[in-house]
């Protein structure tokens, strides 16, 4: 079974690959505008200095005596022009404000700070580091390398965008009068219009069109409002994983960078509400959990289902914090839709944690001692466990 970083990564390609294969016969390949003199003489000439030094850029194919490494002002300039052309394909333009609030809600950055990714805050930009396992020193060393090898995004905190980095001959042709041309792929448009526009036509574009960054923005930014991108990647992971259904967990209950716990709360919040008589697939693969949270992964390398073994990788607490969660939603799903006309769904003889309590009593302690975690129906939900079946070996009399 491939690890979680292995198979996430692999899904986002598999996702890249399949966008790019869908006819976009219905858009332009790009949206061109030509400008006569919206941009300052200076910075046309600076754009055209730019120009020049990137194509001293090196590549696999390419060297040079003296290469040009990209900096910070490229990368500036890249936004500049991408915003001009932006604006004449209907991106509004937001406040500082409301910029804030949606890379908070977006990429889980509040004041400035990311306590979940790397990244690197900058006066004018904000870089979202793509190769999370390598150092930060090295991260910032290789900040404006070829996408290819960095995989990095970038925020633009004055023109509030996001895009990776677009070399200028992909962006702007300059004629000899000072008049150009702003090429921008629909990609580009779309993600920005959606991400800070709100806008569902994007949303539906992206779709169609580009998945990947939508996967991209629950796996690995976290974002995990949107429904229709959460049924996409948990049907995704599933299908990928019907002979380790509790895999998916990998999506609800991570470790950020400081190693704590991050509980993804409105995916859980979206299994509750897409739970039904007929489909419990995430509620039963969570509950598959609970007992790996204890019992351990598979001892055979060949046949391990997780990176890091999720009995070793939380601690007691949080473990217990895990549970809390799951029985939270599991057990009022099993009241409301477990019947004999839905048996052949709902057929498991007890719920998740009335099983783990059996043979693990200590997680009702935590989960006692913690308050709950927090969860209101916690409290209702272990006064009813002695409700269900009891133990096997239990004396019967």
């Amino acid at each position: 079974m491939k690890t979680n970083k292995i198979f996430f990564t692999c899904l986002l390609l598999l996702i890249a690959s399949s966008c790019k294969n869908k006819t976009k016969q219905n858009f332009p390949t790009t949206n061109q505008v030509t400008y006569a003199n919206n941009m300052p003489i200076t910075l046309l000439e600076e754009i055209k200095k730019h120009l020049k030094d990137q194509e001293r850029i090196e590549s696999d194919e390419l060297s040079f005596e003296n290469p040009y490494h990209l900096t910070a002002r490229d990368l500036e300039l890249s936004s500049m022009i991408i915003f001009e052309g932006l604006k004449s394909s209907g991106f509004r333009s937001i406040t500082d404000e409301v910029f804030n609030q949606k890379i908070k809600e977006l990429f889980c950055i509040d004041n400035l700070k990311n306590q979940y990714y790397k990244i690197h805050v900058k006066d004018k930009y904000i870089t979202l580091f793509g190769r999370q396992n390598d150092d930060y020193k090295s991260l910032i060393k290789d900040e404006f390398e070829d996408f290819a090898y960095t995989q990095n995004y970038y925020l633009l905190r004055k023109e509030h965008l996001f895009f990776e980095f677009v070399p200028l001959k992909y962006l702007i042709k300059i004629n000899k009068d000072n008049t150009y041309k702003i090429n921008i792929e629909p990609y580009i448009i779309h993600r920005n219009k959606y991400l800070f526009n709100n806008d569902k036509a994007s949303l539906a574009w992206l779709f169609n069109n580009e998945q990947f960054i939508l996967s991209k923005l629950l796996i690995d930014y976290g974002y995990d409002k949107e429904p229709k991108i959460n049924k996409m990647v948990l049907d995704s992971v599933y299908k990928e994983n019907t002979k380790f259904p509790e895999f998916i967990a990998s999506l609800f209950f991570i470790k950020n960078k400081d190693c704590k716990l991050q509980i993804r709360k409105s995916l859980l919040k979206y299994v509750e509400g897409n739970t039904s008589a007929t489909d419990n697939r995430f509620i039963y693969a969570l509950g598959s959990f609970m007992y790996t949270l204890y019992d351990g992964d598979a001892k055979d390398p060949s046949y391990k289902i997780f990176e890091e073994d999720p009995s070793k990788k939380f601690t007691e607490v949080e473990k217990a914090e895990i549970v809390a969660n799951i029985a939270n939603i599991e057990n009022p799903a099993i009241e409301k839709y477990k019947s004999l006309a839905s048996s052949d769904v709902w057929n498991n003889a007890g719920s998740s944690l009335y099983n783990l309590s059996v043979s693990h009593p200590e997680v009702i302690k935590i989960i006692e001692q913690h308050n709950y975690f927090g969860l209101p129906k916690m409290k209702e939900i272990i006064a009813k466990l002695h409700e269900e079946a009891p133990p096997i070996g239990a004396d019967l009399e």
